[in-house]
C-alpha cells in the first residue's frame, strides 16, 4: 500500500468516524437519519480497519523481503 493512499484513506476514515459520531449524539434513535449516520459510522470504522490491516501487512512483507537478502 502506498503511503499517500494510506494517509488519504486514514484521513477519510477519521473524518467519517468523527463527523458521524458527532451527528449520532444529536439525532434521535429510530429516525432514518440516525440509521444512515450509523451506517456511515460503520463504513468509517471498516475503512479504518482496512487501512490498518493493509499497513501492517505491507510492513511485514517489506520486513520479510528485506531480511532475506
Amino acid at each position: 500500500m502506498s503511503p499517500q493512499i494510506g494517509r488519504a484513506a486514514l484521513g477519510w476514515a477519521t473524518f467519517l468516524i468523527l463527523a458521524s459520531g458527532a451527528l449520532l449524539l444529536t439525532l434521535s434513535p429510530g429516525t432514518p437519519e440516525f440509521v444512515v449516520t450509523l451506517f456511515t459510522l460503520c463504513l468509517g470504522l471498516l475503512l479504518g480497519l482496512i487501512v490498518v490491516v493493509g499497513v501492517v501487512w505491507t510492513r511485514r512483507r517489506e520486513k520479510r523481503e528485506g531480511g532475506s537478502q
